[in-house]
């Protein structure tokens, strides 16, 4: 990762735009019945994608998710990135037919993976995304104290 303090480059997508390549990849293969897709996509240095759907007929849509949306998100999620304040934790978007698409970004809520990811994933995450002891929020600082008592056991 470049230090903070250099400019970022000006030919670099903007998060928004990184947002709508991920919906156009979502979009690309969907059958011409689909009803809504939804997608759950955590990250703290490794990541998780949930994808789910339904047809117009109410039955499960059951496609994999498009090469590439994993990739574009931790795009989004470093372009995001406030010195400071942090990135994101988790995303969630959702494409229903007819209507505009939702997409939100967790910045301070415990991302809920299942399964649990070990706790130094999320140090060497704020290592890499450092946030200000005031923007830590308290159910990530139990992870960084869980992480600190786990190392403290394997060199005693």
């Amino acid at each position: 990762m470049a230090p903070d303090n250099l400019p970022r480059n000006p030919r670099s997508p903007s998060p928004e735009e990184l947002v709508e390549e991920v919906l156009g990849l979502l979009r690309a293969d969907l059958p011409e019945d689909w009803a809504r897709l939804r997608l759950d996509f955590r990250d703290a240095g490794i990541s998780q994608a949930v994808l789910s759907g339904t047809r117009q007929n109410g039955q499960p849509l059951l496609d994999p998710l498009p090469a590439g949306v994993s990739a574009l998100l931790r795009e989004v999620r470093a372009a995001m990135y406030e010195p400071g304040r942090g990135t994101w934790f988790s995303a969630h978007v959702e494409l229903r037919r007819d209507a505009e698409p939702e997409v939100r970004f967790n910045f301070t809520d415990d991302p809920q993976w299942s399964p649990t990811i070990a706790p130094t994933a999320f140090v060497l995450d704020h290592e890499r995304f450092p946030r200000d002891d005031e923007h830590v929020p308290d159910w990530l600082a139990a992870r960084f104290a869980e992480a600190a008592e786990f190392e403290a056991e394997w060199e005693g």
